[in-house]
């Protein structure tokens, strides 16, 4: 029993619609591990910056600190000489 073309169409068109499906599920799996490749690029690229944003922000909260005390010092130490031992 030899095909006919209208067999052969059918057969084409159901080969085509499981391609479609093995491409959604293929699509599906790649979206699935990017998705988890991103979100652990991403934990990494945080857990490595953070200490760095801490120190920055200490720098920035110390910084107010450190400004009065220097201007405390230039007042007793005024053109580089202590004020008191005039």
């Amino acid at each position: 029993m030899a095909l006919t073309k209208k067999d052969l169409e059918q057969i084409d068109k159901r080969l085509e619609q499981r391609l479609e499906f093995q491409k959604a599920d293929i699509l599906e799996e790649i979206d699935e591990r990017l998705d988890d490749k991103l979100t652990k690029l991403k934990s990494d690229f945080f857990d490595k910056i953070d200490p760095i944003l801490k120190e920055v922000l200490t720098s920035r909260d110390k910084k107010p600190l450190i400004e009065n005390r220097l201007e405390a010092l230039e007042k007793i130490h005024a053109e580089g000489k202590h004020a008191l031992s005039s």
